[in-house]
């Protein structure tokens, strides 16, 4: 019901004891350049398998999928497997179809506000912020009502993580009420490239006052393999 929602698409440590405060012009740029380097992935160089798992109103969605995505467009996406079976012709031609166009696109810079962060909590090896979440497909309502966390490694200036989860209840969309948002984004780093490791979303709340939406969500990126071909953004 709420499968656009999804698109906008725990780790202990020690850590420092340290107040609140509003981050520095320096933590500022730290972010930043943590944002540009994963912003300037170029994906046309990465084939790699996906693993997703979509829970919706209790029905479950299974796939694992293989993108190439230098190829034509129309071979770009292999569906292995739905739902624990092998697909038939037909549904993999579809999902090839519908998914060409597609990679792991994230909107890493519609998620952070680097003009408002504050520092949260500082280890040796990481540095994490949070900040005010400003997402247009979660409509207006949802304004003031979600809260986004960053946790920068200081040693490579990469993202580790992004967070977002909501303070409040909000509506997206007309009759709808969500009371429980949560998006949890980690990365990882191969040959100096940041790259997505696996996403989650929980959501939960109600549609015209008695019908219960829940959805979970989990996508896992594996088995990355870089390609070293001159290829035009596509």
């Amino acid at each position: 019901m709420f499968s656009h929602i999804r698109t906008v698409v725990v780790t202990s440590f020690i850590l420092l004891s340290i107040p609140t405060l509003a981050a520095s012009i320096a933590h500022q740029n730290m972010v930043n350049q943590a944002v540009e380097r994963f912003t300037q992935t170029n994906k046309q160089h990465w084939s790699y398998q996906v693993h997703s798992v979509e829970v919706e109103e209790g029905e479950k969605t299974e796939l694992q999928a293989q993108h190439t995505p230098h190829v034509d467009a129309g071979k770009r996406w292999q569906l292995l497997q739905l739902n624990g079976k092998k697909p038939s012709n037909k549904q993999a031609d579809e999902f090839a179809r519908k998914r060409q166009n597609e990679g792991f696109s994230v909107s890493i810079k519609e998620l952070i506000k680097t003009d408002a962060l504050t520092l949260d909590r500082e280890t040796p090896e990481y540095i994490s912020f949070t900040y005010p979440v400003e997402l247009s497909d979660l409509g207006d309502d949802a304004l003031g009502k979600l809260v986004g966390r960053i946790q920068i490694d200081k040693h490579n200036l990469n993202i580790d993580h992004i967070s977002v989860h909501n303070t409040e209840e909000f509506s997206p969309v007309a009759l709808a009420d969500i009371d429980h948002f949560k998006l949890h984004m980690q990365f990882m780093t191969i040959d100096n490239t940041v790259l997505p490791k696996y996403n989650t979303m929980e959501m939960s709340g109600t549609f015209s006052f008695f019908i219960e939406i829940e959805e979970t969500s989990k996508t896992t990126f594996s088995n990355y393999q870089k390609h070293l071909i001159a290829t035009d953004e596509r």
